[in-house]
């Protein structure tokens, strides 16, 4: 790879370690990595196994740093779900010639997609969720096991499960620190639990975390910045911000897959 093609990849990261910061842009970063990824074969299944690695180390500073306030209880009632979700998503990534099931990189492009506009349609929505759900101090057993097995299986395909974990966590009407420490908490043992299938299917290759430990240094720049910008940037001028660059970068995203010849 040459400089300018990990320049793209390098501010992929930047942003990533921004929402980890606390400037909720996190849901940019799968999209955009994968329009900039600089091979054309396979880029959104290379573009989510190099993140893994990334996002594992991210979740290791997130956790030291709310460790007094997780809940770590609510996040075990989520485990069941979680690994059938992984193990479906992971059913997807078998090669094709080992696999009676399979989604091609176009149909993963989409779902990314998707699953980004879905993500701003959330946002949007938020108030008028936290308003209507109910809440629970303890959720039933088969609404653990659903959003479970949701955010396992989203989480898989594309990294993809902050609204599911937000949505679940927000029914049990956690206060401020609690809620982002368990949220903490739960993605630090999915994306653990990930490494799993990722590294049996072949998907962490030696290229793969050799470019991911070159992007390390990118990593704390990205959390600073971050963490600047939320206590200096009004919250509904960055809110708009992110949900108009993720529906452009999403639509995008959806329409070079599907017009891809």
């Amino acid at each position: 790879m040459s400089v300018p093609e990990y320049l793209p990849i390098a501010a992929c990261i930047f942003l990533l370690g921004m929402s980890k910061g606390g400037f909720p842009i996190g849901a940019v970063v799968l999209p955009t990595l994968i329009l900039v990824w600089p091979t054309a074969i396979g880029p959104a299944k290379h573009a989510v196994a190099f993140m893994l690695p990334l996002l594992c180390t991210m979740d290791v500073v997130a956790v030291t740093l709310y460790r007094a306030h997780i809940q770590w209880r609510r996040v075990i009632h989520l485990v069941p779900g979680s690994l059938i979700g992984v193990l479906l998503g992971s059913i997807f990534f078998i090669s094709d010639s080992h696999a009676f099931i399979s989604v091609s990189d176009r149909a993963l492009k989409i779902i990314i997609g998707s699953i980004g506009i879905l993500f701003v349609v959330y946002r949007l929505g938020r108030h008028w969720l936290a308003a209507h759900i109910p809440h629970r101090e303890t959720p039933r057993p088969a609404v653990n096991l659903g959003f479970g097995l949701t955010a396992g299986l989203t989480s898989t395909l594309a990294h993809a499960a902050g609204p599911v974990a937000q949505i679940y966590f927000l029914m049990q009407n956690l206060p401020k620190m609690q809620f982002a420490a368990t949220i903490a908490g739960f993605f630090f043992g999915l994306n653990l639990l990930k490494l799993i299938p990722f590294v049996a299917l072949g998907r962490l290759d030696l290229a793969t975390l050799s470019l991911a430990a070159k992007m390390l240094p990118v990593v704390p720049l990205g959390v600073g910045a971050g963490y600047l910008i939320v206590r200096t940037m009004k919250g509904t001028w960055y809110l708009a911000f992110i949900h108009i660059i993720l529906f452009i970068t999403a639509t995008t995203l959806i329409w070079k897959a599907i017009t891809a010849g």
